[in-house]
């Protein structure tokens, strides 16, 4: 195989890079954090811009363009039809998520769960948070940015995969440990444009290579389904009903209950600001179909046959990224990893803060809670350091998360939903669910990690998703069976005072105007890239 030797100029950028990340860091850092809220969400001082961008940096990260890129190579487009879920999802955090954790003035999105049911409901969904982002997020950033430097610079002695492991941990560590939520948010900013403006390089080297989209859209896998189809049969391990059901249920848990994303609602100086920059995070989603999905679709046509498909993105930036651009996707892929692990470290620490120290430790005073902030960062990137090798095992990085984030998701997304929108849920039913379905989840990523046992299970159930779906179904008769309707009067107190800050008549304007916008995009694109589309016979 053929490996990228960088040249000075790509070395350049990418050490300037790095100057100008940690240069920025210390520079947001300058000012002493001294109270917990300052340090895990900025002051709730953030505007719109920056909440979005932070959004969406957190989200996309290296295992993105690595896992879901590799799928791409496999599957087609249809890889990137997280996305298009993703931005729905964020759009559903606008509309009914961000007024109810507003209003209740949470800390952590966990703390949502103490208010509406009781404080073992608040420590359990804290437990399944830390647990979904040290192992789904941070430990597979961390693999992923390392099997993109160690592609990109002909490493192959396992030495240097912990190398490259560990000087991406010593990054995010500069990004989050000093400067905390305030700091981490604005870098986000900086690293969302390298991130898009690398992957449109990217994007646009590849098609001219490939002689263009008209060329590749003949396209088809092994069963005759074109590559270039969001929407495939029900039957396909991403088709229409597994994206309906199973996807969207992982997606409104990951954008609108995990707390890497919600931490930066919370960090809003108003609701407008809130719900704009979930909107705005809505539309970078729409983008990173382009940006991720579709070089792994192009890197099947140019580069087939690679020993793996968690290669493709770095192979296609090998082979046909002019030099001197290099180095600007290299920053880009930097940006993707170092703001998800940045984003990762300040949700965990602050959970890990004020969802299980100070309940034991309720007397921790405000300058003692950032300094067991920062040494909780140290620790975990630590752990998560050892832990990524371990991810090689699985035959892709983004079966290995979407396995993961589906089978922990549904009990609760249960939860949450019944605790928003309905008042029948109580305690009781949301601890049952919440034992229940995490027990099936577990049993269910056991299963699948077998060959042998998968091959027994009926067609439907050997997809994730499908089975995430049908635990949120064993979830909801488990709710509604063991709820007795005890809505507490503290509940009820917190619930009817929930509205948030009014939004003012111009605000409303804005915001509606936004948010209608983002979805039409949306809906396009979903039928440009389906068979009512591009790919109409």
């Amino acid at each position: 195989m053929t490996h990228l030797r960088v040249s000075p100029l790509d070395l350049g950028i990418v050490l300037g890079y790095f100057v100008f990340t940690i240069a920025l860091g210390a520079w947001f850092s300058r000012r002493k954090v001294e109270t917990g809220e300052g340090f895990f969400l900025a002051g709730r001082s953030a505007r719109w811009p920056v909440i979005g961008a932070s959004l969406f940096s957190a989200n996309i990260s290296s295992q993105q363009f690595v896992g879901m890129a590799g799928l791409a190579y496999t599957l087609g487009l249809v890889a990137g039809a997280f996305q298009l879920v993703g931005a729905g999802c964020f759009l559903l955090l606008a509309l009914f998520f961000v007024d109810v954790y507003l209003g209740l003035k949470l800390t952590t999105a966990p703390e949502f769960f103490e208010r509406r049911y009781g404080s073992g409901t608040r420590l359990f969904v804290a437990g399944i948070n830390v647990v979904m982002i040290l192992a789904a997020n941070l430990t597979a950033a961390l693999y992923a940015g390392a099997t993109v430097l160690t592609t990109l610079l002909g490493w192959t002695a396992p030495g240097q995969f912990l190398i490259a492991v560990v000087a991406i941990a010593g990054g995010a560590a500069i990004c989050a440990i000093f400067g905390g939520l305030r700091s981490v948010m604005w870098i986000d900013v900086f690293q969302a444009s390298v991130l898009v403006l690398g992957g449109l390089v990217t994007l646009f080297a590849a098609l001219a290579h490939a002689g263009g989209l008209a060329a590749l859209l003949p396209m088809h896998d092994p069963a005759g389904h074109s590559m270039w189809s969001v929407v495939q049969p029900w039957n396909h391990a991403f088709g229409w009903l597994p994206l309906l059901t199973g996807a969207v249920i992982l997606g409104v848990h990951g954008h609108c209950t995990d707390h890497d994303y919600v931490q930066r609602a919370l960090a809003a100086r108003s609701v407008y600001h809130s719900k704009m920059g979930a909107v705005f995070a809505a539309l970078l989603k729409i983008l990173a179909l382009f940006i991720i999905a579709a070089p792994g679709v192009i890197a099947a046509r140019l580069i087939p046959g690679l020993a793996h498909p968690d290669q493709a993105y770095a192979e296609m930036v090998a082979h046909f990224v002019p030099p001197g651009l290099v180095g600007l996707v290299l920053a880009g892929l930097l940006a993707a990893i170092l703001g998800t692990m940045a984003a990762g470290l300040a949700a965990s620490s602050s959970m890990l803060t004020y969802d299980f120290a100070l309940k034991i430790f309720p007397r921790l005073d405000e300058r003692a809670r950032v300094r067991l902030g920062r040494a909780l960062m140290a620790l975990i990137l630590v752990g998560c350091s050892a832990a990524a090798p371990l991810i090689a095992r699985y035959s892709g990085l983004f079966a290995y998360l979407v396995k993961l984030w589906s089978l922990l998701a549904p009990p609760v997304f249960v939860c949450v939903v019944f605790g928003i929108f309905s008042r029948r849920a109580d305690n009781r039913g949301a601890i049952a669910t919440l034992i229940v379905g995490s027990t099936l989840g577990l049993a269910a990523f056991l299963v699948l990690d077998s060959p042998a046992a998968v091959a027994k299970l009926p067609v439907y159930l050997r997809n994730p998703l499908n089975i995430g779906f049908t635990i949120t179904l064993v979830c909801t008769a488990v709710m509604l069976a063991a709820s007795r309707g005890r809505f507490s009067p503290a509940a009820r107190l917190a619930f009817a005072q929930r509205a948030a800050v009014p939004m003012s008549d111009r605000e409303q304007r804005r915001y509606r105007l936004f948010l209608a916008s983002v979805l039409i995009v949306l809906v396009a694109v979903i039928v440009l890239f389906s068979p009512l589309g591009l790919l109409r016979a």
